[in-house]
């Protein structure tokens, strides 16, 4: 998969404590839309598959049409939205980006029920808008793929989470660990589940990820957290993001991502499953330290055998 991929808004309409964005803290908006513009023509040739589009909340942004309208007069294949979906309980607008070349949503889900989705988010009627928001999407003719971000709050729901997608013809599962950067700075102490928290919560649902009927996958976990579910996670090599977040241009997501966020420590040495892992978070490793990584001598033979 080869993706162009835009953060087109540092605002939103949610205020999420773990937003890697920071969006709750941004008081106006640092995007330039000439920098947007000049990117997407920058790379028309270059055989991009797709464009995604995200923020902030790019349903917001008052020139979206005009950015949409540009992105199928350069021919790019397809074009993502990443969303919270709330906009899109109006049919009307939803209709209307379906018209204009958007064909997947990508939605965050982060409870099963309004009191954890609209305490996460900061707002209130935000989850039953959300939900509208992908049923109308659906009705468009939009694919719709979720993501999830782990929390303390929501972990006790994550299979209702899981169960509520499916109900609503989500077509993916996405399941983020938490990055403690942005607004997720502050929430780390708070949100960010523990080693042991993710695996007692998080490995029971990829269990029953085989019975399900949607693609399920993870995103930002070390690998000795989901082993043995490490198939799972997108940062599997096949995939090539070329990022423009707020002027500056990463030319590689994933390594982007590996090389400036994440990093190694002691139980990584001689872990079986490093060649293909992108380590912890530092600040998770800064003030949570390194107890639980790393598989044992003995699991890691068996991994490797």
């Amino acid at each position: 998969m080869k993706q162009l991929s835009l953060h087109i808004t540092d605002l939103c309409n949610e205020k999420c404590g773990f937003c890697v964005v920071g969006s709750p803290l941004a008081k106006s908006d640092s995007v330039v839309y000439r920098d947007l513009v000049r990117f997407l023509v920058e790379n028309a040739d270059e055989g991009f598959e797709s464009v995604n589009l995200h923020g902030g909340e790019p349903t917001i942004h008052p020139r979206l049409f005009e950015l949409l309208n540009l992105i199928k007069m350069l021919d790019y294949p397809e074009t993502h939205i990443q969303t919270n979906a709330r906009r899109l309980k109006n049919l009307e607008l939803t209709e209307k980006l379906a018209a204009n070349g958007v064909t997947l949503c990508i939605v965050s889900m982060h409870g099963a029920t309004s009191a954890i989705q609209d305490c996460l988010t900061q707002t209130p009627g935000g989850f039953k808008e959300t939900i509208e928001g992908i049923r109308n999407a659906r009705k468009a003719g939009m694919a719709v793929s979720t993501n999830t971000v782990l929390t303390r709050m929501n972990m006790g729901q994550l299979e209702n989470i899981c169960r509520l997608c499916l109900d609503l013809g989500v077509e993916r599962i996405n399941i983020s660990n938490l990055h403690p950067v942005g607004s997720g700075y502050f929430a780390l102490d708070m949100q960010a589940p523990t080693v042991a928290e993710t695996k007692q919560y998080l490995l029971p649902v990829l269990d029953l990820a085989a019975k399900y009927p949607v693609k399920m996958t993870l995103e930002g976990f070390p690998l000795c957290l989901v082993h043995p579910y490490e198939q799972l996670a997108i940062e599997d090599g096949t995939r090539f993001i070329r990022m423009m977040y707020r002027g500056g241009v990463s030319d590689n997501y994933d390594d982007y991502m590996a090389q400036v966020h994440r990093e190694y420590g002691p139980p990584c040495e001689g872990c079986v499953l490093r060649p293909a892992c992108t380590g912890v978070y530092h600040e998770y490793a800064e003030r949570r330290g390194w107890a639980g990584f790393g598989l044992a001598a003995a699991e890691s033979a068996v991994v490797a055998g």
